[in-house]
Formats: C-alpha cells, structure tokens, sequence
C-alpha cells in the first residue's frame, strides 16, 4: 500500500545530498505524532526477524521541471510517496499528511506544499510474477564474515555487474518477504535493465554516510502477498531511505 502526495515547490533545486535523506526523518516524525507505540517500536527494533524498517519511499519527483546539469531540478508541481504493507503505518502516516495542518515537509531546507493524498493499492499479482523497476538506485552490500560471535560487516556494495548480485538480491527478497508474514519464495527469474551507478547520503540511528547502487530492472516470481509488499517497500537494503523505490 502507497500514499501519493501531490507537492509544489517554489524551489528550484534539492541538494544531491539531500534527494533521499529526509524521507526517513518525515516517517518517524509523523509516526511520532499519530501512532508514538508503533513508532518506538520500529525506531528501536526494525520489524520482523530481520529488524527490517518496514517502510520505503520516492524522492520528491517534479515531471516538469527544468533540467540543469548537475542538479536535481524541481518547480512547480510533482509527487512524493510513501509506502509500507502494513495497513496501521499507512493510516498513522495519512493522519498526519492528511492534517490540515500539515500543509508543509521541510524536505532538506526546501519546502514542499502538500496538496491532495490518495491511498494507492498494490497491483493483485495473481499470476506470481512481476516485473520491477527501481526508480532509485537499488543497495545491496558484501559483508566480511565474521568472526564466531561477531557482527557481519559491510565491505563494499554490490552492483549488477558482480557475479554474486543475483543471489545475493534474491536472498534479501527473501528476508522481505520473510519480514512480511510470506513465504521465501521468491526468485530473480532475470535482471533486464541497469541505470547508472549513484551514491547518496543516508541518516539515522545518529549514523550518516553515503550508500551506492544503481537502478534496476527485474522480473521476479513468487506469492502474490510477497510481491505485493516488494511493491509497497522497494527492493535491496536501505529502502527506509529510499533506496530501491519500485516505479508504479
């Protein structure tokens, strides 16, 4: 389940630094006000066995802005979404957006006017297959293995082009789906598009750092329910900043 925002801006750019980063803050600060239980619970453990965050969102796109090289354009009228399969957090967070007095995110310093917000359900999925492309740059990261006892530790992050990627985003597909109540069911049946490599800055758990990846086109087969939360949330790690956004 998405929530569709429709924004303006009288800005007419977000720093690069800035395109994802603010979306998680905007979540747990609206959380914080409609649901505070449900908000200290993600906050601090994730959810699922996986301590997953259980949420993803789009940067703020502006269909008609003016392009300027090296620049992330914005002007006049866009959309931003958020979303998440579980029903209570989407409510919690269409209270707040919702509030008529709520009418602005500070998203990185730029104001965004929020106009109407509509509730978007996932496609139905019934034949177990779906074709994903990632409207932001998908994360996967390779981890160190540890030591008996010790933590997994990110060494560098994966890209399509690495022979381990497909196992290693049908493993963390799997977790999702896991996390979600479903069947780890799920499988890369073939990765047919590649977009351009591209970091951005991350934030949260008073950490902040930069994360690559690269956009990705995917077909996928698995459970209706799985695929629909794949949907709702985006793909790969990180997706509570973003990363890994499925264009509808």
């Amino acid at each position: 389940m998405r929530l569709r925002l429709e924004i303006s801006t009288r800005a007419r750019e977000i720093a690069w630094g800035d395109v994802l980063a603010p979306g998680r803050g905007i979540v747990y600060e609206s959380l914080y006000r409609t649901a505070p239980e449900l908000a200290g619970k993600i906050h601090e453990n994730g959810w699922g066995p996986y301590g997953i965050a259980p949420f993803g969102h789009s940067a703020p796109t502006f269909p008609n802005a003016r392009r300027v090289r090296g620049t992330y354009a914005v002007r006049g009228s866009g959309h931003l979404e958020f979303g998440s399969p579980l029903p209570e957090l989407v409510q919690a967070l269409a209270l707040d957006f919702m509030n008529p007095a709520r009418t602005l995110l500070d998203w990185g310093g730029v104001a965004l006017r929020v106009g109407s917000v509509t509730v978007r359900q996932p496609p139905g999925f019934a034949g177990g297959r779906a074709r994903f492309r990632t409207a932001n740059p998908l994360h996967l990261s390779e981890y160190e293995r540890p030591e008996p006892g010790g933590e997994h530790t990110p060494v560098r992050a994966l890209l399509p082009q690495d022979p381990g990627y497909p196992v290693a985003l049908e493993r963390n597909l799997n977790r999702r789906a896991e996390t979600f109540g479903h069947a780890p069911d799920i499988r890369i049946e073939s990765i047919m598009g590649v977009g351009p490599r591209r970091s951005f800055r991350v934030t949260g758990q008073g950490r902040s750092g930069q994360r690559t990846g690269a956009p990705v086109e995917v077909e996928v087969s698995g459970g209706a329910g799985a695929l629909a939360a794949l949907w709702s949330t985006g793909l790969g790690q990180q997706t509570g900043a973003g990363f890994g956004w499925v264009a509808a």
